[in-house]
């Protein structure tokens, strides 16, 4: 590796590893998997209607994840599923107000904690910060798309 790239690259993935021990920590004491809190944060934080397809991309969860998680929402009365016009078998996940009310109270407080984390950096930094690992993932998802052909080629993976 050159210059300090190996002590860099430590430094970066023993972030992510906090950053995901954070959250790990902040879906126990709320009661639900990391993977409940990345469908309550599309539906709540960014206010969207989604498929369960499109949860599955955004969030890189496994279509069965997704598909349990949500059939126990549709149980509980949080969501109801409404077919897409003019696609095969998708449906579109809506909150019901008692999903709402349910989702705000606990995705919400969680994303003013982050909103005030960031608030913290500089604009500056913000940006530097979001570009920076945003280009790193692509490298690394390049990088990584190579590997496995390579490893295929040997019959590795």
């Amino acid at each position: 590796m050159t210059g300090d790239s190996k002590g860099q690259l430590d430094a970066i993935n023993k972030q992510i590893k906090d950053v995901v021990g954070l959250y790990r920590t902040a879906v126990s004491h709320l009661g639900m998997s990391e993977n409940e809190l990345w469908i309550w944060y599309s539906l709540i934080i960014m206010d969207g209607e989604y498929s369960q397809q499109d949860i599955c991309v955004m969030w890189s969860i496994s279509k069965q994840t997704v598909n349990s998680i949500i059939s126990n929402m549709v149980r509980k009365g949080f969501v109801s599923l409404e077919a897409i016009p003019g696609s095969r078998n998708r449906k579109e996940i809506r909150l019901t107000q008692s999903g709402r009310e349910y989702g705000e109270s606990v995705v919400r407080p969680l994303f003013e904690v982050e909103r005030r984390a960031i608030e913290k950096l500089t604009l500056e930094e913000r940006v530097a910060c979001t570009s920076a690992f945003r280009k790193y993932i692509s490298f690394l998802r390049e990088e990584m798309c190579g590997y496995e052909t390579r490893e295929k080629r040997k019959g590795v993976v």
